[in-house]
């Protein structure tokens, strides 16, 4: 537990792949590629000299439909927990139901001791790829305005 940061990791692929150009991040901290926020992430550390891969955006929420655009908020209904809001994602709502609800779930139904959720990462515009900036849902909007 970091005390500037709260609940963070030493080494974060999401970032790894955002400081390669792979992607930027949505309300819930995924990231959003082109293949979608569903994804896997892995990282090489290496010493050799590459060109810079170029990003074709500008902003580190660009993808995101709710933070360029104030739209979507998809991710905030998938959480069983209500660990997103339209403030953001908070780590220590999150934590406790992934280590404990779903490492359960993930060891009776799949005997794979892991920690798992997701949910915030599918059944959402994001989920296999960028959305398109005018997708908006006016029921989303005035839900986000009354929430």
């Amino acid at each position: 537990m970091s005390q500037r940061h709260g609940i963070a990791s030493t080494w974060s692929e999401r970032h790894t792949a955002y400081a390669s150009g792979l992607g930027t991040f949505g309300l819930c901290d995924g990231l959003i590629t082109p293949l979608g926020k569903a994804v896997r992430l892995g990282s090489v550390v290496a010493h050799i000299d590459i060109p810079p891969t170029p990003r074709p955006y500008k902003d580190h929420h660009e993808y995101c439909l709710f933070y360029s655009q104030g739209t979507c908020g998809a991710c905030i209904k998938r959480c069983p927990v209500g660990a997103i809001s339209k403030d953001g994602h908070d780590k220590t709502r999150c934590q406790p139901y992934t280590s404990i609800t779903g490492h359960k779930h993930s060891l009776e139904h799949y005997n794979i001791d892991t920690t798992p959720c997701g949910l915030c990462q599918a059944g959402v515009p994001c989920e296999s790829g960028i959305p398109p900036q005018d997708h908006t849902d006016p029921r989303e909007l005035s839900a986000l305005r009354t929430g």
